[in-house]
């Protein structure tokens, strides 16, 4: 698999410990595309902002918001609500691994194309 980050380009043939040493250091930029191929991918998107929800988030939460996506079948989802990027990280993670702890941990809706 592929990741590719705003800051640091595209990181082909990924492994787990590359993964976690970008996704904790959060020095990657605003987001972060994992993909199997051009159709199936999971991809995070920072949603930081200035205002009183996004410092209560991070207040609550301990990291920034973020967006979680995937896509395959020609359909996207998104993660109901916004995760922290230890969720993000662990997402990665378990979409490496090809498991199924990515998709079974949240509650997903379609994003209209």
């Amino acid at each position: 698999m592929t990741l590719t980050t705003e800051d640091l380009g595209a990181v082909p043939d990924v492994n787990a410990a590359t993964l976690d040493e970008l996704l904790v250091s959060d020095a990657f930029g605003k987001f972060a595309i994992l993909s199997a191929s051009d159709e199936e991918f999971i991809q995070a998107g920072n949603e930081w902002e200035p205002g009183e929800a996004c410092a209560t988030f991070m207040q609550a939460r301990g990291s920034d918001p973020w967006v979680l996506e995937y896509r395959e079948r020609g359909q996207q989802f998104r993660a109901d609500g916004q995760v922290t990027l230890e969720q993000v990280r662990q997402a990665f993670q378990s979409y490496l691994a090809r498991g199924s702890e990515w998709y079974t941990a949240l509650a997903w809706s379609e994003v209209p194309l």
